[in-house]
């Protein structure tokens, strides 16, 4: 129902139905690998995959241990080395060393526990090893009989100490980096390192060289593997926290896949029924009642497939009525032509040649008004909104139109309110002045010799009006809603006459413009009788600036 504020009753103007038509599309939708759920996934994982390698591969306790671990086992085996040095090595002899001696102060020597020490002479030949001196029976279990399903946390750990060994370049023979690691303080230095036993443990080592003043007649080397097996310890504990953000992460993914990903093809796929005319509109309805971003996007786009269907079908109707509009000039002009040569008198000539000159000039109306209807859209769609002052814009009208008026003896009257309310509207100018023009040549087409025409700028609250009034025939009640449509000329010419008034001088069209534009500015525009007598009031509603 339009707005009632503008000083007279609205009139309901029902909207036309249009009829969905089929669209067509042939192109094949590119398919994209990933896509969000594989954006989704992979920054879930991420911070978790990261988390992981932090804790297992480059745990600071681990670091802090094994340091602590290197600087006891150094000062152990500096102490023992200077032992053996000073009891081992004969003082009257070339430097050499006293195995039997050096084993026995290995064995009397109070040892940390968990540490591991052994003699090397300069050739790299074992003379003394602790777990040997000790009986030391090392205890593990046998591998059971037949296949067995792996141990889950077994494979983990060695699986982290193989990427340790990789990350930092130990060697994977013990036996190798550990004739390495005599080789180099056999040169006079002590050498700390990290490898594995012979066992396929992890240690801690410290080898140090046995010299007396500057010979080196020996090395002494410390393992311990306790550090490791903290840290393992530890590694363990984490496993199930790991394993639990793992599994809720996933979850997550999961569920922003289902949530996000899937409700997006789905709409892409109710795009596509469209585009390829399987469906008339968006079947979208459950994703519409989302109320998320998604639910906006479905919104959005079952509107913008129903306006792009509204068009269509707009199209469709505009087409058939221009055929219609122009079939029957044409048909009388053809008659006409075809009657002409059979005139018998002038004046049935002049008569003929009068219809054809007419309809003629009908034709080049519409053809003319049927291109800047056709135009109307791309110039809305170019043309910026700016504000402007609507008071200036109908004195201008006034101006223009007063002589015009005057060769019809019609008066224009302008009235709007006070000069400090200049009625500023955002709108196109050149398009709101367009509606004006069809709104006063309709105006001037139907009013009678001595007739006054109005031109009235009101506002009402956010409202900015614009009133024409003519004081012809009026618009019969039952026509009132037809007035707006495309071709509509019916309209009395004078009081009492029914018919088109100055045939072939209206195409129809310019009060179907006149309203689209007011509807393209989130105005209304709509007619009514005036109360005061006869004539007819046409009201244009534009939004204040």
């Amino acid at each position: 129902m339009p707005s009632r504020h503008c000083m007279g009753l609205g009139i309901a103007i029902k909207k036309p139905k249009h009829n969905a038509t089929e669209s067509f599309g042939k192109t094949q939708r590119r398919h994209r690998r990933g896509g969000i759920a594989g954006i989704i996934f992979i920054a879930n994982f991420a911070g978790i995959l990261i988390l992981v390698l932090g804790s297992l591969l480059f745990n600071e306790l681990r670091s802090g241990l094994t340091k602590a671990r290197m600087e006891a086992l150094r000062a152990q085996g500096s102490t023992i080395a200077s032992v053996i040095a000073e009891a081992a090595i004969p003082p009257d002899a070339l430097p050499a060393l006293d195995e039997m001696r050096a084993r026995a102060i290995l064995r009397q020597l109070t040892r940390e526990p968990g540490a591991r020490l052994r003699l090397f002479d300069r050739e790299l030949r074992p003379i003394a090893d602790s777990s040997v001196l000790d009986d030391t029976v090392e205890v593990r279990q046998l591998p059971p009989l037949g296949p067995a399903a792996p141990d889950v946390v077994d494979v983990a750990d060695r699986a982290v100490a193989n990427a340790r060994v990789f990350i930092q370049g130990a060697s994977d023979d013990p036996h190798k980096a550990l004739i390495r690691e005599i080789s180099t303080a056999l040169q006079g230095q002590v050498v700390q390192s990290e490898r594995f036993d012979e066992n396929g443990r992890r240690v801690v080592s410290v080898t140090v060289p046995i010299q007396r003043i500057r010979a080196v007649v020996g090395v002494l080397t410390l393992e311990s593997s306790d550090v490791s097996e903290i840290v393992d310890a530890e590694r363990r504990a984490l496993y199930p926290f790991i394993l639990s953000a793992i599994l809720v992460t996933a979850l997550s993914a999961t569920l922003l896949a289902w949530s996000i990903a899937v409700p997006l093809r789905r709409l892409a796929a109710a795009a596509d029924d469209v585009r390829r005319g399987r469906a008339q509109a968006l079947g979208a309805d459950k994703l519409r009642q989302r109320p998320d971003e998604i639910g906006d996007l479905a919104d959005a786009l079952a509107a913008m497939t129903q306006t792009l269907q509204d068009r269509i079908n707009a199209n469709e109707s505009f087409a058939a009525d221009v055929a219609h509009e122009i079939k029957n000039p044409l048909a009388a002009i053809r008659n006409a032509a075809e009657l002409l040569p059979r005139a018998t008198s002038e004046e049935s000539k002049a008569k003929l040649e009068s219809i054809i000159l007419s309809d003629a000039r009908r034709v080049d109306r519409l053809v003319t008004d049927i291109a800047n209807a056709s135009r109307l859209d791309a110039e809305l769609a170019r043309a910026s909104q700016k504000k402007f002052a609507m008071a200036d814009m109908i004195d201008d009208m006034g101006r223009v139109y007063a002589s015009i008026a005057h060769a019809h003896q019609v008066k224009i009257i302008v009235q709007h309110t006070d000069e400090t309310d200049r009625l500023l509207v955002s709108a196109r100018e050149e398009a709101i002045s367009r509606v004006l023009t069809n709104l006063l040549d309709n105006a001037l087409s139907f009013s009678p010799a001595q007739a006054n025409i109005y031109l009235r700028g009101t506002r009402e609250h956010e409202k900015v009006c614009v009133q024409v009034e003519d004081e012809g025939p009026g618009i019969p009640q039952e026509a009132l809603q037809s007035v707006f449509k495309r071709f509509y000329t019916h309209r009395p010419t004078s009081v009492g006459e029914e018919g088109q008034a100055a045939f072939g001088k209206h195409s129809g069209l310019g009060l179907a413009i006149a309203r689209q534009i007011a509807e393209s500015h989130g105005g209304i525009l709509w007619v009514e009788n005036r109360t005061e007598g006869q004539g007819a009031r046409f009201v244009l509603e534009l939004p204040a600036a």
